[in-house]
């Protein structure tokens, strides 16, 4: 959102912080406290899966990630406002942070676009957006890569992946398809989510866009999480 349209809107909703819910200052996207209670993960995860406790043992067709936060406390606070479409602060507060790490580790690569991980059109319609395009919005912004968001597509599935054991998952993760027939070939694609929890959907999404040819795929989740 840029700042004349965050101003605008700030008068007819005050911002909040998407971690607590206080009221914050319209150009900020998180408030000091909680901004000051979120410990960056980054050093600690895997640099190719994403993961604190690694899982690249497994088949993975990603190649490299960056995932700064582990979801805990503030953090998953933010991701649930985003995820609930009543606060988008939270993706652009993450979307700042990946792409800084980015810019930083990944300075050799060069991407050639940004690609959410889809949504069924059921939930959008329902929260009002694709939480994964907001942070991918904010990436594409700051590091001038464009978002590509017509590659793959999600259909109807009855359950949240979030609320899904790894077999369910598993089992979930076939609904996303490519949209139509690609060819990505030699393109280096930056992979964005939210959350990170067993890695089976990026994979799955990582997989189609290998299959049309991409290049190397860097993973950009805003924070990973144990599987319950």
């Amino acid at each position: 959102m840029n700042t004349v349209s965050r101003f605008l809107t700030d008068l007819f909703f005050p911002n909040r912080c998407p971690c607590c819910d206080d009221f914050i200052r319209w150009d900020k996207l998180i408030c000091s406290r909680c901004h000051s209670e979120i410990v960056p993960v980054y050093e600690r995860v895997c640099r190719k899966c994403g993961k604190e406790i690694c899982i690249c043992a497994e088949e993975l067709y990603y190649d490299m990630a960056a995932v700064p936060m582990r979801y805990e406390n503030r953090v998953r606070e933010g991701v649930l406002s985003l995820k609930r479409g009543n606060n988008k602060n939270f993706g652009e507060y993450s979307g700042k942070m990946i792409a800084n790490i980015i810019s930083e580790d990944f300075s050799e690569y060069h991407f050639d676009s940004v690609v959410p991980v889809p949504m069924s059109e059921q939930s959008r319609r329902k929260r009002g957006y694709n939480q994964a395009e907001i942070i991918a919005s904010e990436i594409s912004e700051k590091l001038r890569i464009p978002v590509a968001d017509n590659l793959l597509v999600k259909q109807d599935t009855v359950s949240s992946q979030h609320y899904l054991n790894r077999t369910d998952r598993m089992k979930n993760i076939s609904a996303i398809k490519l949209k139509h027939r690609l060819n990505l070939a030699g393109r280096n694609i930056i992979l964005c989510d939210d959350v990170i929890t067993t890695g089976s959907t990026v994979n799955r999404c990582a997989q189609l866009l290998k299959a049309s040819g991409a290049g190397k795929i860097l993973l950009a989740a805003a924070a990973e999480s144990k599987l319950k």
